[in-house]
């Protein structure tokens, strides 16, 4: 074989490589520039009321609060009713809820579970480690459901500091209680 040609064949092999190996680069493991990133501890639900971060956070009393970010994307305001929590085994957990219903005005965020919001609190049954269910009702929408993490409340993590009950108490401010 002569030289030239040894020449062109091996060009040839190297930019069928090349183009092989380069083409590649966009389809490996799993594209995962198309797949959704929840790059947070809590779930993501989606419906006419979206429900954001969704996660309990346990007190040191036992209880956990529920702590969430709310989207109304209805046209009109309504109310978030209700809210149930239920374990892995289906149990439906007591959960003490604000003295009225929280209303979620059309296009805005609500925070549930800050110390100035609206407070859900488990009672018992929900430990750090376990994922719950947790199914809102509201007024003019059908329930949304989404499994949410118990997460634990530890010193260190300063991200649960606003979340009501650190102290194993619901702040007046958001339970209505008088203060001691």
């Amino acid at each position: 074989m002569s030289p030239v040609r040894r020449r062109g064949l091996s060009a040839a092999a190297l930019a069928v490589t090349a183009g092989l190996t380069l083409g590649a680069c966009g389809t490996s493991f799993g594209a995962q520039t198309n797949q959704i990133y929840q790059p947070a501890v809590g779930a993501n639900a989606r419906g006419d009321v979206d429900s954001h971060n969704t996660q309990l956070v346990g007190n040191a009393d036992g209880s956990a609060t529920l702590s969430a970010a709310l989207v109304n994307n209805l046209d009109d305001d309504q109310t978030l009713t209700s809210v149930e929590v239920s374990n892995e085994e289906g149990d439906v957990l007591t959960v003490r809820a604000p003295k009225t219903a929280l209303p979620l005005p059309s296009g805005e965020l609500i925070m549930i579970g800050g110390a100035d919001t609206s407070a859900y609190i488990v009672a018992e049954g929900a430990d750090p480690g376990d994922n719950v269910v947790v199914t809102y009702t509201f007024s003019d929408s059908g329930p949304l459901t989404v499994t949410s993490p118990v997460v634990a409340r530890a010193d260190h993590a300063a991200e649960y500091e606003d979340v009501a009950g650190g102290d194993g108490l619901v702040p007046s401010a958001v339970s209505g209680a008088e203060k001691e």
